[in-house]
């Protein structure tokens, strides 16, 4: 058992594994006080502390701390494992770094929102902003959400909206998270083809870091990034249907 989740884990693609492993493992270890140092009102965004304490941490622990242990938290963990991977082995199947830097890129979005909307965690934006991304890959996908509900995937994150507001919350970390997603997704594969230039431009310390893992087949021309239409065809991941929370296999598949 223990060697069957071990491969597991050591399967899944090095970003997705480590991003979900430190929001799990900080928020849990936060919420079970094991580490005094790290107790919630510690990892919270708080400009104050780091404008004026330099506590410069602050700035990513709020991104991989999720607030208190429940059903959300279990939700966002889903999300994020799921979304994440999809993207990783998808869209930006072969290309690390560029997925990185799209974290890094919304992640910085999201600093500068919570410094006018005074946003305490940002995790869950980013969840959200992965989804948007993802939708958008995949607009005609069909998504399988509870009771039953099937929609296109496009509009997957407006729902995760409304089923907040259902819920007796507040949409408003969806919100931004569709709106940080929508940036990054028109910067990077809206504006280029309709403008004719190229904003977005992956770091070459990045690339450094994270070096393409596909392999190099001389003779033909290099991988590229992926054109808007395909992007927004379904370059990410598939075309065909979904259940938020399964194993993403097409309905009716093998």
């Amino acid at each position: 058992m223990e060697t069957d989740i071990s491969a597991w884990y050591f399967s899944v693609p090095k970003v997705t594994r480590y991003m979900v492993t430190a929001a799990f493992g900080l928020t849990v270890i936060s919420n079970l006080g094991f580490l005094p140092f790290l107790s919630p009102y510690n990892l919270i965004l708080d400009y104050y502390k780091v404008l004026h304490n330099f506590q410069i941490w602050r700035l990513v622990t709020c991104v991989f701390f999720f607030g208190k242990l429940g059903f959300p938290f279990v939700i966002n963990m889903i999300f994020m494992y799921r979304y994440s991977l999809q993207l990783e082995t998808g869209l930006f199947d072969g290309r690390r770094a560029d997925f990185v830097f799209m974290l890094c890129f919304q992640v910085a979005i999201l600093w500068v929102v919570a410094f006018f909307m005074q946003l305490l965690v940002l995790g869950p934006c980013l969840c959200v902003a992965m989804i948007y991304v993802w939708s958008q890959v995949n607009r005609d996908a069909i998504v399988t959400f509870w009771f039953g509900l099937r929609f296109r995937a496009m509009y997957f994150p407006w729902v995760l909206a409304g089923f907040t507001v259902l819920m007796g919350g507040s949409p408003v970390l969806e919100l931004v998270g569709i709106a940080v997603g929508h940036v990054y997704f028109f910067l990077e594969f809206t504006y280029p083809p309709t403008y004719g230039r190229t904003l977005l431009f992956t770091p070459q310390f990045l690339k450094n870091m994270f070096p393409d893992d596909r392999p190099v087949v001389h003779g033909f021309a290099p991988p590229t990034r992926p054109t808007a239409a395909r992007a927004a065809g379904g370059g990410g991941g598939g075309g065909g249907g979904y259940q938020w929370g399964g194993t993403g296999q097409r309905l009716g598949g093998d």
